[in-house]
């Protein structure tokens, strides 16, 4: 869950479930002149639109507090608070997804992964957690999932040509593009905000962003013009201006006693729905 002030008495609570469905928006509509489309398709966007979708399993009850008593923000540190649960839906994520798609299960154990071994060893944040021994054993078995689906797949008409070493780390990269943009999105109010000190910046933790086959990776710059409008550079999207929507909810910004005080604000909580605008220019 993000949690953040939305003005001087109310907090904005988006939930990973809804900045999930922001990622498969931004995967749907990635592609234009400079930019390849993705493929295969279909998984690509899947694989986005569900990156998360394992948060389900505690936000439909998130009764857990930060050490201070406020809604458990996705930068509080989930492992220390949820522990196993946190590992465990992840996994349970993927096993749900494998039965409609394995490629797209594919990508998405590869972002489990990711989030719990600094990107493979790519990127400073997140750290690197494999010390612990729970995440050594979720990250082995998410492994040998990877590599077992990996070769199931190779032996696919529908998927073969899409399995190649290159393609397929490609396709994990544009997952972590689509997660990063989506968090910028939904993890800040107004999205001129500077208030977020965690998540990406405005060149998405300087992530590579894949341009198409025979071209090197870019960096993407977003310029934050208004409180819900940004420009980006270089623009990679087929709809220009492109508007992004998500659900969001409002509680009182406050401590609580415990998770019933909280519960009960959450469930009552208005919904509110954010719009944004991208733009190239």
């Amino acid at each position: 869950m993000m949690a953040h002030p939305y003005d001087d008495s109310r907090l904005i609570l988006a939930l990973q479930i809804d900045h999930s469905r922001v990622a498969g928006y931004l995967a749907a509509h990635w592609g234009n002149q400079q930019f390849a489309k993705l493929q295969p398709y279909a998984s690509v966007v899947l694989a986005a639109q569900e990156h998360d979708i394992g948060w389900w399993e505690w936000e439909m009850c998130p009764a857990t507090l930060n050490d201070k008593g406020y809604p458990l923000d996705y930068h509080d540190g989930s492992l220390k608070y949820l522990g196993q649960l946190r590992l465990d839906f992840y996994k349970n994520a993927v096993d749900h997804v494998l039965q409609r798609d394995p490629y797209a299960a594919l990508l998405m154990a590869m972002h489990g992964v990711a989030l719990m071994n600094a990107g493979y060893g790519k990127y400073a944040y997140p750290p690197d957690r494999t010390s612990d021994r729970r995440v050594k054993t979720y990250v082995e078995h998410q492994e040998q999932l990877r590599l077992k689906l990996l070769d199931r797949l190779r032996q696919t008409d529908q998927f073969q040509a899409f399995t190649s070493d290159e393609q397929v780390w490609t396709n994990y990269e544009y997952i972590e593009v689509f997660d990063q943009f989506a968090q910028f999105l939904c993890n800040r109010y107004p999205l001129n905000s500077d208030a977020r000190k965690l998540g990406p910046t405005k060149t998405l933790n300087d992530v590579d962003v894949p341009v198409g086959p025979g071209a090197g990776a870019v960096k993407i710059q977003i310029d934050t013009v208004g409180p819900n409008r940004a420009l980006v550079r270089p623009y990679p999207f087929d709809m220009d201006p492109m508007p992004v929507s998500f659900s969001a909810r409002l509680v009182p910004n406050r401590p609580y006693e415990n998770p019933e005080d909280f519960l009960n604000q959450f469930y009552r909580a208005e919904r509110i729905t954010v719009t944004h605008s991208l733009a190239s220019a």
